[in-house]
């Protein structure tokens, strides 16, 4: 078991060597504990994946690790003159929606499954973990790819249908807005709340000029 993780913990090892904001808090830390910072990101991750085994709120957690992560790595990869990195990025957000939408119609089912939070993020961070034949290039290549390649006609056709009706609906309620703003009630009616809004600055003004007479009734009766 220790020679088949020995690989992991030296990437880890050499990730913990590099020099950023984080390893610098996990030096200080290792300095007054005497815990290695390997130790302690092995103790820290050890406690997450309780958390989303039993704790509270374990499924805002895992969205948390399996949204926050990926969307900065992703605008790391938009801001990128690298173009691998932005394929990886998309397809692991194409999994993920993916996934999201199935989540969302089989809630009811997958509430009873034990340790499901744990489960799902394990399965999205094998998903965005940076090997050439993660989780989502997996997923993406065996199933969703060979899917949305053999309906992408119908797809699209279904989008355009979608998009020209939402576009018909839209032109059809602003034209019967214009042409109720030029009859003679959506005359009315704006005369009406203009002749209001005129009523309303006056009463305000009015009040405004009273309580100034006011205060100044005051300031004389004082002064006598």
């Amino acid at each position: 078991m220790s020679a088949a993780l020995s690989p992991y913990m030296e990437k880890l090892d050499a990730a913990l060597a590099d020099n950023n904001v984080l390893t610098e808090y996990l030096g200080i830390a290792e300095t007054k504990t005497g815990i290695s910072k390997r130790n302690i990101v092995l103790g820290a991750l050890g406690f997450v994946l309780l958390w989303l085994a039993i704790g509270i709120g374990s499924s805002l957690l895992c969205n948390i690790v399996c949204f926050v992560y990926p969307a900065y790595k992703s605008f790391k990869a938009v801001e990128s003159v690298r173009g691998d990195d932005d394929t990886q990025w998309l397809t692991y957000w194409i999994v993920y929606s993916t996934f999201n939408i199935l989540e969302y119609f089989t809630d009811i089912i997958l509430f009873w499954i034990p340790f499901y939070s744990l489960l799902k993020c394990l399965f999205l961070v094998w998903c965005m973990w940076p090997i050439q034949n993660n989780g989502s290039v997996l997923v993406y290549q065996k199933i969703l790819r060979p899917f949305l390649l053999k309906n992408e006609s119908k797809i699209d056709e279904r989008l355009s249908k979608v998009t020209g009706d939402v576009s018909k609906y839209v032109e059809d309620a602003r034209r019967e807005a214009a042409e109720f703003s030029d009859s003679a009630a959506g005359q009315m009616l704006s005369s009406t709340a203009s002749v209001a809004a005129q009523n309303a600055t006056q009463q305000i003004n009015e009040a405004l000029n009273d309580a100034t007479d006011a205060s100044a009734d005051s300031d004389k009766d004082k002064d006598i």
